[in-house]
């Protein structure tokens, strides 16, 4: 009797010492919460207040982020490649590792004169929710 006691405390106790990470995966919503957001326009450095957006993985391997009002709003990007451990993945301006997400890009705006350039720069921290929808 004490040992069919001692194989469940076992069980109990690896389910309890398995870690909770989670992997990413199509349909997954991120909940991320920036904690750099700067442009360089004009030679000016400014500094963002950081905003809070979700985004999702769908089964084209495209990022889709929500229509909350934020940076990214409605915005999609390409999965290039995703880990073999699927704790990252990246695209041509972007990438997810570990939980920090990262974006980086130069806009070019016509003007009559001289193009202007705009360079912008966010990271921030993201988990994944369970059950719940961009």
């Amino acid at each position: 009797m004490s040992q069919i006691i001692m194989q469940k405390t076992i069980l109990v106790l690896i389910f309890f010492l398995l870690p909770t990470h989670s992997f990413a995966k199509v349909g997954d919503v991120y909940y991320c919460e920036m904690t750099q957001a700067i442009e360089l326009k004009e030679g000016k450095l400014i500094n963002y207040i950081p905003q809070k957006f979700k985004f999702t993985i769908d089964s084209d391997n495209m990022v889709r982020f929500g229509l909350d009002p934020n940076y990214f709003r409605g915005s999609t990007f390409k999965v290039i490649e995703f880990s073999d451990n699927d704790e990252q993945f990246y695209g041509d301006n972007f990438e997810y590792s570990y939980g920090n997400f990262y974006f980086a890009d130069v806009f070019r705006w016509p003007s009559t004169d001289v193009d202007a350039l705009t360079a912008t720069a966010v990271s921030a921290t993201c988990a994944i929710l369970e059950e719940y929808s961009v």
